[in-house]
Formats: structure tokens, sequence, C-alpha cells
């Protein structure tokens, strides 16, 4: 069985994130996913099925990064 390798440039980028499964509906839990180290998670990562637990903070940095070098440049 071949190991599952992905090119350097797509796993630092996946490596950033914390990624889950859909809530199961009856233990009403998150599977965690690995999708830099597992083919099966990997393939859900590039159908949109896993989700980014950190999206929301990554987001909200980038929100607020324009202006806090915007207010730099003022001063």
């Amino acid at each position: 069985m071949k190991k599952f390798r992905l090119p350097r440039k797509i796993k630092k980028k996946i490596r950033k994130g914390f990624y889950f499964y859909p809530m199961d509906e009856v233990r009403k839990t998150h599977m965690v996913a690995f999708p830099r180290d597992n083919q099966e998670d990997y393939d859900a990562y590039k159908s949109g099925i896993l989700t980014d637990a950190l999206d929301w903070i990554k987001t909200k940095n980038n929100e607020t990064l324009p202006t806090t070098k915007r207010k730099m440049a003022t001063l």
C-alpha cells in the first residue's frame, strides 16, 4: 500500500487549520479530521465536508488587520 503524501505547500496550508466533520446527530459530537495525514480526510476536505474550527479567528484577524495598518500609516 502506497503512503499518502501531499505537496509541501498544500500540506503547510492544511496544517494551519483544525478540522471537524459535521455534527453526529446521535452522539451530538464532532469527529476530528487530519487531512494532511489521511487520504479519506483529505478527500472530505477537498469536497467541502470538513469545517475549520479556527476559521472564525482567521477571518476576525483578517478583518481587523487593514484598519490597524491604516491607523499606523496615519500616525
